[in-house]
Parts: structure tokens; C-alpha cells; sequence
């Protein structure tokens, strides 16, 4: 499956899933809006007939009765008579009930002569019932009026749409269940594609130092080369040299994938001074690394081996991503009890885009997945679950065409600095 065509389907996906949920947010929010559109007219047709039977005088002649509706919860209801709260109460009980209005309410008698509330009926949770203010009010001669308030009038309604919320739940539930896995096959295909990439980029590595040690084994069993020993030490050496790249190559590849495995990862943790394994490093580099060594302290706790691999791994990558005139700066320092490494570079530097997935395992950057860049894409990954193991964190900065900086802050005790005035460069692994 082409880039393209991945892209195509992820976009087509998004829009469907959009579609899907936009759809059903629409639908409930219409019914629910229909609810209560219902909900008005019956309330509104009740509290009509509650007037007319409360306002009702001993003569028979109606008076006049208005609803007006202030709020989807909130009713005003003016009429031209004395209102008997035994009557009112009665009434709005049976009324609502008759209308299918299944839900707590309230109410409260205003007198407009006397400029209060002259009877009011409330639940102890609520604030009581507030006087609505002239402007809502239809008609400032009718001199009583009352209010009736629904106070759970919207849990009331949603309590109706529970078969569509529930299949609402459901299509959000089976859409984030095709969502999942599509992102696992998205994430599976990636991490194919990477290890398909690893494969050819570790055949390429392997081929260089097999074909030299073959050349270097034919030599060597030629019957003549007794008669040259310079040239027959050259080719041992080629031999050796070739099966000591070999061996870290497959070691490195061994450590990533026993690094994978729970409890398979022990370290063994000593104190190093880091400036010396800076010098030694330097020492095998050659002129291109450079030291500003700066840290007062460079004692550290870590695991001598896996500490000189980390050091080789970001030496080299920095080296292998300046093709022209490389430039490693090592710096460091010691900040709020902190030994501070930056390995600085020169280089071509890395994508925003490719920075959160550099140190994931075979990933390379596309600009750096050819075979005139070496190496498996196991180094980042490799540097990255050492300084997990030691509880160290590591940063990157990097633009393209400006180089990159790997940090490491590595915690130290609170000790009294010490400046080492001397020492001894002998070969330690580096």
C-alpha cells in the first residue's frame, strides 16, 4: 500500500467518523428539541386549564386567562381574580398529571396590589421563586398572577431520549472500536515497513565486512604469503578489525531486542569519571571532536559498558548525519546537582515531523534511510532505553540544515568538586 493511498484512506476514515458523530449529535439534539416543543405545548394547555377552573367565579362567566411562557421551565399565568391556593394546588397536580407531565414542580401566587408573594409552594433545595420582572409580564392591570417552575425540567427530557442516547453510545462505542484498529494497522504497518527497512539496511552493513574478511581469508591461504609477512599481518589485521565490527554490529542488534524483554535488562552501576571517558573518546575520534569540558564534578553512577556505547552511538551518529567537515562539540557541565552531556553537531539536522520517532527501533528519517548513511536505525533507540534504565533524561534539538544536540542530564550526589589533575589515557574499550 503506497503513501498515498494510506493517506487517502486516513482522510476518507476522519471524515467518515466526523460524519458519523456529527450525524448523531444532530438527530439526539432535534429530538430533544422536539421533546420539548411537546413538553411547552402540554404545560402550556394544563396551566390554561388550571386558570380557567381556579379564576372561575360563582357567577359561571369566564374570565381572562393568559400563559406566558418565560423560559422552557419557567410559566407566568395572569387572570382577572383572586387565586385560592387549595384550588391552585389541586388543580396543577391533577392537570399536569392529565397531560402526562411526570415531573416535580413549583409555584408561587403574586399579588401585583401589594407588590409580593402572597403564597408560595417550593422544594427546600431551591432559592425559592423569584418575582418575574415587569418587562416579561403580558399585562400590568391584571392585578394576580402566578408562576410555576420546573426545576429538573431538563433531566426530564433527556430521561425520555435514554433509547437514543443509548444507541448513540453504541455507534460512539463501535466507532472508536474501528478507529483503534485502524490505528493498530496503521501502527503495524509502519512498524513493518521499518523492520522491512532495518532487514535491507543490515544485509547492506554485514555485506562490507564479510566480503573483506573473504578477500582477506583467500589471501591468506595462498601458499606464497608465508614469503611476505608484512602483507600477510595487514590481512590478519583486516580479519580482526572486520570480525570486531561484526561482533558490535550483532551485539548491538542483541542488547536492542534483550532490552525488549521484561527483567531481561540488568545494569551494573559504578562510578565513572565521565571527562575521562570524554579524553579517551576524543583520543579515537581524531580532530573533529571537540572538548569544552566545564562540570566541576564529573563523577556519575551508570553502567561502565552500556555508558562508553551510549557516548559511541551519539559520537557516530553525529558523524555519520555531517558529510562535510564535521564539527562534535562535547560539553559539559553540572547544573542544580546535575552532570550535564551535550553531544552538539554540524549536520544536516532533523525534520519537527521526524524528531518524536527518531529514537523508536529501525526507524531512520527518509532522508536518511539510502545506504550512503550507515547503520541498522537501532543506535537513538538504543541510547534512549539506557537512559530510561538509569532513570537519566535525554533532549534533542534540531532544526534541518542546523545541526542537532542530544542531551543528557544525568543526576549526582551533593559532593564537595573535585578537579582530576592528571590522567590515564589507556585504552579502555573506546
Amino acid at each position: 500500500m503506497s503513501r498515498m493511498t494510506t493517506r487517502i484512506l486516513i482522510v476518507l476514515s476522519v471524515l467518515s467518523i466526523v460524519g458519523i458523530v456529527s450525524t448523531q449529535v444532530y438527530w439526539v439534539r432535534k429530538a430533544y428539541e422536539v421533546r420539548e416543543r411537546q413538553f411547552l405545548q402540554s404545560v402550556t394547555k394544563a396551566l390554561s386549564e388550571v386558570a380557567r377552573r381556579v379564576a372561575r367565579p360563582e357567577t359561571g362567566v369566564p374570565v381572562g386567562v393568559q400563559v406566558v411562557t418565560l423560559s422552557p421551565s419557567y410559566y407566568l399565568v395572569n387572570l382577572d381574580a383572586p387565586i385560592d391556593p387549595r384550588k391552585l394546588d389541586f388543580y396543577l397536580g391533577a392537570e399536569l398529571e392529565i397531560h402526562q407531565i411526570l415531573t416535580t414542580f413549583e409555584y408561587g401566587i403574586y399579588d401585583n396590589n401589594a407588590g409580593k408573594i402572597i403564597y408560595e409552594n417550593s422544594s427546600r433545595e431551591s432559592n425559592g421563586l423569584a418575582q418575574p420582572s415587569k418587562a416579561v409580564k403580558p399585562s400590568a392591570s391584571s392585578p394576580y398572577y402566578f408562576v410555576v417552575r420546573f426545576p429538573n425540567q431538563i433531566q426530564y427530557l433527556t430521561q425520555q431520549l435514554d433509547n437514543w442516547i443509548l444507541a448513540s453510545m453504541i455507534v460512539l462505542l463501535i466507532t472508536s472500536f474501528f478507529v483503534y484498529l485502524f490505528y493498530r494497522m496503521l501502527t503495524q504497518k509502519n512498524q513493518s515497513e521499518d523492520q522491512r527497512e532495518f532487514i535491507n539496511n543490515m544485509t547492506h552493513e554485514l555485506q562490507t565486512p564479510i566480503a573483506s574478511i573473504k578477500i582477506a581469508a583467500d589471501v591468506l591461504s595462498s601458499p606464497k604469503i608465508v614469503e611476505q609477512p608484512e602483507r600477510m599481518l595487514k590481512f590478519v589485521r583486516m580479519v580482526q578489525e572486520e570480525t570486531q565490527r561484526l561482533q558490535q554490529q550483532v551485539e548491538t542488534v542483541l542488547t536492542v531486542a534483550r532490552s525488549d524483554k521484561k527483567g531481561a535488562f540488568t545494569l551494573h552501576p559504578v562510578a565513572i569519571d565521565m571527562h575521562e571517558l570524554l579524553y579517551r573518546l576524543a583520543e579515537r575520534h581524531g580532530d573533529y571532536l571537540h572538548l569544552e569540558l566545564d562540570a566541576n564534578y564529573s563523577i556519575v553512577q551508570a553502567d561502565r559498558m552500556h555508558l562508553v556505547n551510549v557516548l559511541g552511538n551519539l559520537v557516530d551518529n553525529a558523524v555519520k548525519y555531517t558529510p562535510v567537515n564535521p564539527h562534535i562539540r562535547l560539553i559539559t557541565r553540572n547544573e542544580n546537582s546535575q552532570f550535564v552531556l551535550i553531544v552538539q553537531d554540524n549536520g544536516i539536522g532533523i525534520a519537527p515531523e521526524h524528531q518524536s520517532h527518531i529514537f523508536n527501533a529501525y526507524y531512520r528519517a527518509p532522508d536518511a534511510s539510502t545506504h550512503s548513511v550507515k547503520g541498522f536505525g537501532l543506535g537513538l533507540s538504543y541510547v534512549q532505553k539506557i537512559v530510561k534504565a538509569h532513570h537519566w533524561k535525554l533532549t534533542l534539538s534540531s532544526a534541518p540544515g542546523q545541526g542537532s544536540s542530544f542531551g543528557i542530564r544525568i543526576p549526582q550526589p551533593i559532593v564537595q568538586p573535585i578537579r582530576k589533575t592528571s590522567l590515564n589515557l589507556k585504552n579502555d574499550g573506546l
